[in-house]
């Protein structure tokens, strides 16, 4: 459903989603982020004018390597998309997921053109949340401000556990090592109902003509 919504936002008819269909796409969902949510952030704050939103900015820097290392080198890679290619009911649709999302709202069309992008994109994405979403929806969290803040903001009680802390580049390239599993395994699977029945059946020739 995310590719129609991209159908939907940057088609011919630019007829964003409304809340009902947001809400088809997202019920499971209590809260969202990142890719593909990321492109229609506008539209949802319209859909969910109850939502609150939570802007975390990072080192430009920092963050331009762990968005390379994880996200463009996997979407424009030889071998993810080939796996892609061959896996179609779960790898395949999360790449063609990300390539909309490269294209519509990033408007990329090549790795190259994704790095050159990127950190432009970044810094508009940041400008256009804090020129849009009212102050009282909005909360500039700070990495290491704990759960206090948040919180605060969300008017949640505080949880009796430590904020987690994980290193976002080795946690996306862990992330990234499971669809490729999970796409290669789906891949082999298929492969043996395939290959076992005519493997059985040139035996079984095998056997009584031989």
């Amino acid at each position: 459903m995310w590719i129609q919504a991209f159908d939907a936002k940057f088609g011919a008819k630019a007829e964003p989603f409304t809340r009902t269909q947001w809400d088809q796409l997202l019920a499971e969902y209590g809260a969202i982020t990142d890719v593909p949510a990321l492109a229609f952030w506008q539209d949802l704050i319209v859909a969910y004018p109850e939502a609150k939103i939570v802007l975390m900015e990072r080192d430009i820097d920092r963050w331009y390597k762990s968005f390379d290392e994880a996200v463009t080198k996997m979407m424009w890679g030889k071998w993810g998309n080939l796996l892609a290619d061959f896996e179609g009911s779960f790898v395949g649709p999360l790449r063609n997921v990300h390539m909309r999302w490269a294209k519509d709202w990033m408007r990329v069309h090549s790795a190259d053109e994704m790095r050159g992008a990127a950190k432009e994109r970044y810094k508009e994405h940041y400008v256009s949340v804090r020129r849009v979403v009212p102050r009282e929806r909005l909360l500039e969290y700070t990495l290491g401000s704990g759960w206090e803040p948040l919180c605060t903001f969300l008017g949640k009680p505080v949880p009796d556990v430590e904020f987690p802390n994980i290193n976002e580049t080795a946690s996306m390239q862990e992330k990234v090592s499971i669809i490729a599993r999970r796409g290669l395994w789906t891949v082999v699977r298929r492969g043996l109902t395939w290959f076992l029945p005519v493997f059985l059946a040139f035996s079984l020739w095998k056997l009584l003509y031989s």
